[in-house]
């Protein structure tokens, strides 16, 4: 099992308080997407092992994408990765997307929290009841957290997430991510994922969301948004993949969108 990274009377705090704690200790909020994939596992392993160790004082958490999942083994590889991110102090969030009934979800939630996650990312699109109940009933009982995914960063993401919707409570028209935004405060989600490509939507889910549930925005960097204008729409935590691991100089990269990050945080108080 992968070592906790901080315990109190053995206890882990929430997530969200976790990832605070995380990301104000070590002066950053960025959170390095570990998007990468390559044929050979021993190759990915290294790889892999290079960019937490080069970027870690630049970072405050590792996202794992399922590609890397695949490629190398939950048991195995993976949690060795996982207790790397660990050692450095660093937060693991598992971008499963999760999406499927109750029964499923929460077979795949275990397996992933077994291996050392400290989080999971799930689709709100499957509902509460027989769908998500029981991944955030297994997570409270672990005190991991889950991160619920309001909208996505790539260009046709507003297909599904900008499609207008009737509010059952309501009967308001709204769009579908700010159904989700609602949903993400009336679970008690740990985070809401919002893409950086879309700022407009982030300062709509954050004025819903307020301080109960941290917005994560991927798509900075590599998909063209600005670290700076999510920052200031209300995003309380990047998510950097490319923008970091494909730089000739990953260090230099992170270093630099934390700077940027920070100068901006200030800029806002």
């Amino acid at each position: 099992m992968s070592k906790t990274l901080i315990e109190v009377d053995g206890l882990l705090p929430r997530f969200k308080d976790l990832i605070k704690n995380t990301s104000e200790n070590l002066a950053s909020n960025i959170v390095l997407a570990l998007d990468i994939d390559n044929e050979d596992p021993k190759v990915l392993v290294k790889k892999c092992v290079e960019i937490i160790d080069t970027v870690s004082p630049h970072i405050c958490g590792v996202k794992f994408g399922r590609p890397l999942i695949l490629r190398l083994s939950l048991n195995m590889q993976i949690r060795d990765l996982i207790r790397l991110a660990h050692e450095k102090r660093l937060i693991t969030i598992m971008d499963a997307k999760i999406n499927d009934v109750a029964h499923t979800n929460l077979s795949i939630a275990t397996q992933y929290f077994d291996a050392g996650f400290d989080a999971i990312i799930a689709s709100p699109f499957v509902g509460w009841e027989g769908g998500l109940d029981t991944v955030f009933q297994e997570a409270s009982k672990r005190n991991k957290g889950i991160i619920l995914l309001v909208h996505m960063s790539h260009k046709g993401a507003s297909q599904g997430y900008g499609r207008i919707v009737m509010d059952p409570d309501s009967t308001e028209k709204i769009p579908q991510f700010i159904l989700f935004a609602k949903n993400a405060l009336a679970w008690k989600a740990d985070g809401a994922v919002v893409g950086a490509t879309h700022p407009n939507n982030i300062t709509v889910v954050k004025k819903i969301l307020d301080e109960n549930v941290p917005v994560f925005a991927p798509g900075v960097i590599a998909q063209g948004a600005s670290p700076k204008d999510a920052i200031m729409a209300g995003a309380d935590y990047l998510i950097v993949g490319r923008g970091i691991f494909s730089s000739s100089e990953p260090e230099k990269s992170a270093k630099k969108i934390k700077d940027e990050v920070n100068s901006t945080i200030k800029y806002k108080c």
